[in-house]
Order: C-alpha cells, then sequence, then structure tokens
C-alpha cells in the first residue's frame, strides 16, 4: 500500500482537452465492473468530454448518474475528500432533471466508498485543487470537503 504517488503535475492534456490518462480510464473502468457486481446494473461512460462520468442502466431503465474520483492514497490520510462544486451541480441537476439518483464515488488503495449526492452537505466549501497551474487557471476553484466518514 506504500506505493509512490504518481507525477500528477507531470501529466499531459489530451488532444480532446481532457485531462484523463490511461491509468484514469483503466480505474474507471475497473469500478465500474465493481459497481456493476454489486449494484445489478450496467455502468455506462458519458464519454470524455461530458461533465460526468457514467451513468447506470438497470432492465433497460436509466437509474443513475455518477462521478468517480481515484486517490492515489489510502482513505484514513485525510479526513476529506474534494467533490468539485463544478461536479457537484452537474450531478444535482442530472438528479432533479431526469429523475435519477446521483452518486459520488470514491476510490482509494484501500477500499471504494460512495456517497448519495443529496446527502452531501455542500455548504463545507473551500477553495482547492491544484498546488499550481497544470492544465489551467480553473484547476484551484471551489470545493466541497466531502468527510471520509460519510
Amino acid at each position: 500500500m506504500n506505493e509512490p504517488e504518481p507525477e500528477y503535475y507531470g501529466r499531459e492534456v489530451a488532444w480532446d482537452g481532457t485531462f484523463k490518462t490511461e491509468e484514469d480510464e483503466r480505474s474507471e473502468q475497473e469500478v465500474a465492473k465493481l459497481i456493476e457486481a454489486a449494484w445489478s446494473c450496467e455502468c455506462r461512460s458519458f464519454g470524455r468530454i461530458s461533465p460526468l462520468d457514467w451513468f447506470f442502466v438497470r432492465k433497460g431503465l436509466y437509474i443513475a448518474v455518477g462521478e468517480l474520483k481515484t486517490r492515489s492514497h489510502s482513505s484514513d490520510k485525510y479526513e476529506t475528500v474534494f467533490l468539485n462544486v463544478r461536479k457537484w451541480l452537474n450531478l444535482q441537476t442530472a438528479s432533479l432533471f431526469q429523475g435519477v439518483e446521483a452518486v459520488f464515488v470514491v476510490r482509494w488503495t484501500d477500499c471504494i466508498k460512495w456517497i448519495n449526492v443529496a446527502a452531501i452537505d455542500a455548504r463545507r466549501v473551500s477553495i482547492g485543487g491544484c498546488k499550481r497551474i497544470v492544465k489551467s487557471r480553473n484547476d484551484i476553484e471551489p470545493v466541497i470537503e466531502v468527510p471520509v466518514s460519510e
């Protein structure tokens, strides 16, 4: 579990303007398979330029949307995990206007946890993000601090 953290600041922007690496794609696919097995559903990608990662289908019905954050450390390293306010807004909008559940899924090196976005206290806002500009000035933005214990 004491693997070195990947060099986040050395990542490159993809041709389509996204910042998703092959490792990110692999993690997303691995977690999707686990979710499918645990929740008896299909986990489908919205695509690379979507503001959200997934939509979930069960018995041909659209049932939920989801966002995945993959962390390069164990779940006990920090008390909270950041959910970007813009991601929270997209999850809430999809849930409200499409009548489906919205979930925030986090994969740490030691476990995977999720929370229904409706249960997140969005008033716990701070400014967070990259310590220096990697892809844009928008990397430092309002984030909701979601307690890992939730």
